[in-house]
């Protein structure tokens, strides 16, 4: 059990070292789109290249949204009658706090 609770105890640590790294990254993102933007749309540096690219989303007419929805009850009723059958089945742990509770980020004992 000793491994276990150092194996699940790292896990914590990385994933939480990973959430403060996307969070920090988040805040970097504007800046480096601006720097990239004002630099003529590409920059190189540190043996990367950075390009300056636009995602956009988009608003379609109801008629889309209706056809969506009618698309997602049908795929909900083949999987409850059985008839769709699984293409790919992956497993996962997701890590969430527990309500009122402090995450315990100290090193496992023993």
């Amino acid at each position: 059990m000793t491994d276990n609770k150092h194996d699940i105890q790292r896990y914590i640590e990385l994933r939480l070292q990973i959430a403060a790294l996307e969070a920090e990254i988040e805040i970097l993102k504007p800046k480096l789109v601006a720097h990239v933007h004002q630099m003529g749309e590409r920059l190189q540096f540190g043996g990367f290249v950075f390009h300056s690219r636009v995602s956009r989303s988009w608003q379609y007419r109801d008629a889309v949204a209706d056809l969506q929805a009618h698309l997602r009850d049908t795929k909900r009723k083949e999987i409850e009658r059985g008839v769709a059958t699984i293409k790919k089945e992956t497993h996962y742990v997701p890590m969430t706090p527990v309500r009122g509770h402090r995450p315990n980020t100290a090193k496992p004992t023993g």
